[in-house]
């Protein structure tokens, strides 16, 4: 398979059900159009993404899991659970590293091997625990895995750079940057096809040390 992708959707309390809503349809929306089907259909083997939902430490869920898409009409239907999907997390802090440890275990419970896997977050505010994201950041890229992210800018804190520096790592690793929640569409599109087409790869980390990874 060419890409193992988590979307790890932000949830906190700066994240507004309207604002949730503009994810989740914007996703949806991204994953409709024809140069993403189109992407998706010519990968090798597919592609497999499920979502995460993050905010504080202990508050982490699951948005959908698994799914592995092959062709156009996957990932139709896929945007249409995205797009019903409901918000599982009603708030709470911005702390980045706990959402990447979860998605690293979700990770480690793909569906097969890929060639690439990404972590894929997206978020409008910086963590609240710099140091803890910088651990977890390095120990995922120390096993391969590469983390993008697609900055929401309606706060005009310049998350985008605060994102180039301290978060996005492993090899094409890169950042996408929405004005407000309403171009979320708009850079998810980008974000999709860099991610589902790139030429970087992540390699084959050793899944089998995920969880330990996560913990250590």
């Amino acid at each position: 398979m060419e890409l193992h992708l988590v979307l790890a959707f932000d949830v906190s309390a700066s994240v507004n059900d309207v604002e949730f809503d503009l994810q989740r349809r914007g996703t949806a929306m991204a994953l409709r159009s024809p140069d993403v089907m189109a992407a998706i259909n010519q990968a090798p083997g597919g592609v497999a993404i499920a979502i995460v939902q993050w905010s504080s430490v202990i508050r982490q869920a699951l948005g959908l899991d698994w799914v592995v898409l092959q062709t156009e009409a996957d990932a139709a239907a896929f945007a249409d659970l995205v797009e019903a999907m409901p918000r599982r997390i009603p708030g709470g802090g911005t702390m980045i590293h706990s959402g990447l440890e979860y998605a690293a275990r979700l990770l480690e419970a793909g569906p097969g091997f890929a060639r690439r896997y990404v972590i894929d977050l997206s978020g409008n505010g910086r963590a609240d625990d710099l140091d803890k994201m910088l651990e977890m950041r390095d120990r995922l890229a120390s096993r391969g895995v590469v983390i993008n992210a697609l900055a929401i800018e309606e706060l005009n804190n310049d998350l985008t750079s605060y994102f180039h520096q301290y978060l996005v790592a492993g090899p094409g690793a890169f950042v996408v940057t929405a004005d407000e929640f309403e171009d979320f569409h708009t850079a998810m599109q980008i974000k999709l096809l860099r991610e589902i087409s790139g030429p970087s790869f992540s390699g084959g980390p050793q899944w089998q040390e995920m969880g330990r990874l996560a913990r250590d």
